[in-house]
C-alpha cells in the first residue's frame, strides 16, 4: 500500500527477503501517481467545486434517486505530465467523478458494488479537450462539495498483503499459518516499508496502481459482483475476475473537503484494462469501504 520511488523499495526487498522473495515481490509493484493538496504546487486535479459539462449534457441524476454529488474532476494532460500512474489514460480532456452519496435522502439509498440496480449512481465521464462546455450550477438541496486543488506525485505502489496479485504470485502459503510469519510479513520488513511511504498519514487519494483498502481486496469485492449473484468467496474464479480489474482512482476521506466517507472510508472506481483503453468510462465499477 506504500507508495515510493522504486529505488528504494527495490532496495529495502533485497536487503529485507530472500533473493526469490524479494524478486516475486518487486515484480508485484505497480506505477501510480498519488492525489495529494496541492499548497502552492502544480495543479493536476481539484475535489469537490462544480463540473464544467458539455454543453448537451445535464447534471448527472440516479433516475428515481435524485443527483448525483461531483467528487473530483482531474486534468488528464496534467496527469500525464506528472508522470507514469499505470494506466492507458487519455491524454488531454478531464475526468470527472460523480457519486450519489446519501445526502439527497440522509443515506437511504447507496451505491454498493454487491447490488448490480445501484451501478447508476456512481459515474465517470470524460470530457475531451476542446469540447464546449459551461459550469453548472449544484443541484437544489445538494450544495458542492469545497473546492480542494490536487497535484499529481508519480512513484510505484505497493499491493496490500491480501491483493489477488498477491495471492497468485505467493501462492497456497498465502492461505496457511505460515503466511503470518512470511519474510513479507515480518516486522522488520511491514516496519521499514511503512516508512519509506512519500506521505505517511496523509489522506490517499490516487490514481492507478494499487488501491489502498480498508476493509479486504477491493479487486475481489469487484469481481464478486462482477460474476453475479450467487457465486461463493471461495470460488476459484473469484481471483481470476479479480485480476481483469484495475484501480482507476480512490478518494480517500479528506476534512478539507468536507468529505466524510461513511466511518473515515474511501471510495473506489476500478475498470478493465480493455474498456480503459477504449474509452468506455461508463464500465468502471464502484466500490466503497469505510472501518
Amino acid at each position: 500500500m506504500t507508495h515510493a520511488p522504486v529505488e528504494a523499495l527495490h532496495d529495502l526487498a533485497h536487503s529485507h527477503l530472500p533473493p526469490d522473495d524479494a524478486a516475486r515481490w518487486i515484480g508485484l509493484l505497480t506505477p501510480g501517481l498519488r492525489l495529494a493538496h496541492a499548497g502552492g504546487g502544480p495543479v493536476a486535479g481539484r475535489l469537490g467545486g462544480l463540473p464544467d459539462l458539455p454543453l448537451d449534457l445535464p447534471w448527472p441524476v440516479w433516475e428515481g434517486y435524485g443527483p448525483l454529488s461531483l467528487i473530483a474532476s482531474l486534468d488528464c494532460a496534467a496527469l500525464t505530465a506528472a508522470g507514469n500512474c499505470g494506466l492507458a489514460l487519455p491524454d488531454s480532456g478531464t475526468l470527472l467523478f460523480f457519486l450519489h452519496d446519501g445526502r439527497p435522502d440522509g443515506g437511504d439509498s447507496l451505491v454498493h458494488a454487491s447490488d448490480p440496480g445501484t451501478r447508476p449512481g456512481a459515474r465517470v465521464l470524460h470530457v475531451p479537450a476542446g469540447t464546449p462546455t459551461r459550469t453548472l450550477p449544484a443541484p437544489p438541496g445538494l450544495p458542492p462539495y469545497p473546492e480542494v486543488p490536487l497535484t499529481a506525485q508519480a512513484g510505484m505502489t505497493v499491493p496490500a498483503y491480501d491483493a489477488p496479485v498477491v495471492r497468485a504470485a505467493f501462492g497456497e502459503v498465502v492461505d496457511s499459518r505460515q503466511w503470518r510469519h512470511h519474510p513479507v510479513n515480518a516486522r522488520a520488513f511491514t516496519t521499514a516499508l511503512s516508512a519509506l511511504d512519500s506521505a505517511p498519514g496523509d489522506v490517499r487519494h490516487r490514481l492507478g496502481g494499487h488501491p489502498v483498502p480498508v476493509q479486504g481486496a477491493v479487486e475481489r469485492e469487484i469481481a464478486h459482483a462482477a460474476l453475479g449473484p450467487g457465486v461463493s468467496w471461495n470460488d476459484p474464479r473469484l481471483d481470476e475476475e479479480a485480476a481483469r480489474w484495475m484501480l482507476l482512482a480512490q478518494i480517500d476521506t479528506d476534512d478539507e473537503a468536507d468529505m466524510m466517507w461513511g466511518d473515515v472510508g474511501t471510495l473506489y472506481w476500478l475498470i478493465r484494462p480493455a474498456d480503459l483503453a477504449a474509452g468506455r468510462f461508463d464500465e468502471a465499477s464502484f466500490a466503497w469501504q469505510c472501518c
